[in-house]
């Protein structure tokens, strides 16, 4: 028994992984001599929720933060979090116009190269298999030392999982959705 429900697991994450993957998805902006292996350090700044009903599920900034150190890393860059913030930002940032001066008061001084990302969205959606959840996550890539912004993107994505899978995970569409946002989000980045 204990067999086939990891099968039913296994099989329903590996559908949600294939579904979730954005397989031509370009960045808002990528500096043309960007190059992902030059990077030593991402330090990944607290998360920011930018969302209007930030009180509900409020784990899911630990989430997208927990799962965009995992997705840096499995794109090859040296990845921390960093629990502070240089200047706390204010309210929420429109990331894909915000300026380098704006975004590098953000970071701790000794973070070099840093990411801002911020949760814009996570709203219920219903659909035939009930409801489920959508993401939609921005963010940037700064690098201090040269004074430019490496990358900027904006991704969305939603879960898939449904029926007797959520019913031992409380909580886990919005984690997925949150999740599969992050790993669309970090796609667009160069090879670290």
């Amino acid at each position: 028994m204990h067999f086939a429900l990891r099968s039913v697991v296994f099989v329903a994450m590996a559908l949600s992984t294939v579904s979730a993957c954005n397989w031509h998805r370009t960045p808002l902006t990528v500096e043309p001599d960007f190059r992902g292996e030059d990077v030593q350090e991402i330090v990944l700044l607290p998360v920011i929720d930018a969302r209007p009903d930030r009180f509900d599920y409020v784990r899911v900034s630990r989430n997208v933060e927990d799962a965009t150190l995992m997705f840096l890393r499995q794109r090859g860059y040296f990845a921390t979090a960093s629990d502070r913030f240089g200047v706390r930002p204010a309210g929420p940032m429109d990331l894909d116009h915000e300026t380098f001066e704006h975004l590098s008061a953000l970071a701790p001084p000794d973070a070099r190269i840093f990411m801002v990302v911020q949760i814009e969205r996570l709203d219920a959606e219903y659909d035939s298999t009930g409801e489920g959840y959508h993401a939609k996550l921005s963010a940037a890539l700064v690098d201090r030392e040269s004074r430019r912004i490496l990358w900027r993107d904006v991704a969305s994505a939603s879960s898939n999982l449904s029926g007797v899978l959520t019913v031992f995970a409380r909580g886990s569409r919005q984690y997925e959705a949150a999740v599969n946002a992050a790993r669309a989000l970090v796609e667009t980045l160069p090879k670290g």
